[in-house]
């Protein structure tokens, strides 16, 4: 019996020292994108384009029963790709960029999220639904931000668009989740 205990003990301490790399990488203000981060490597003259996933959480005290819902940013790594031989610079700037404006947006749902929600959620439509128009106010973002730096090639507009930002992230940082 002590040797079947010991052997079930060895196997859970070597699955938690074999740790595999996460499939969604989170936002964070330490840590920009690298080439490592995208799980799809292409080739020829292919342009990767990366997978943000902004979700919610609904999390429940068992003590105190009350709910709150948690809202996570992140990049889906199995769905992203980058090509390592296409200006990985510049394609890095315009996925952070674009994982930057995501941010935003969780940013602004945390702020919408009550602070004590409703024991009993309400069915929303997606019209009601504040993630759903999060996230849909953050897809036409990128799209704007994709057609007026041409996929972060005209330097003077990505330029301003990261200075934009980077003072909105600023103005809702209270907001952000703890790194």
């Amino acid at each position: 019996m002590k040797l079947l205990y010991i052997l079930l003990l060895s196997l859970l301490s070597l699955t938690a020292f074999a740790q595999t790399t996460p499939d969604v990488i989170p936002w964070s203000a330490k840590h920009r994108l690298t080439a490592q981060d995208f799980g799809v490597k292409l080739k020829k003259e292919t342009i990767g384009k990366a997978e943000f996933q902004l979700t919610t959480e609904t999390r429940t005290n068992l003590y105190t029963k009350q709910k709150r819902t948690i809202v996570r940013n992140g990049l889906v790594r199995s769905k992203s790709s980058i090509n390592p031989a296409h200006n990985v610079a510049q394609q890095l700037r315009f996925q952070q960029t674009l994982f930057d404006i995501t941010e935003i947006y969780a940013r602004k749902l945390r702020q919408l999220m009550p602070a004590t929600p409703t024991d009993a959620p309400t069915p929303t439509s997606a019209k009601t639904d504040p993630a759903a128009q999060m996230t849909a106010a953050a897809a036409k973002r990128r799209q704007q931000y994709r057609l007026q730096t041409a996929n972060s090639t005209i330097a003077a507009k990505q330029a301003q668009w990261e200075k934009t930002i980077q003072k909105e992230l600023t103005a809702l940082q209270q907001f952000a989740l703890p790194e």
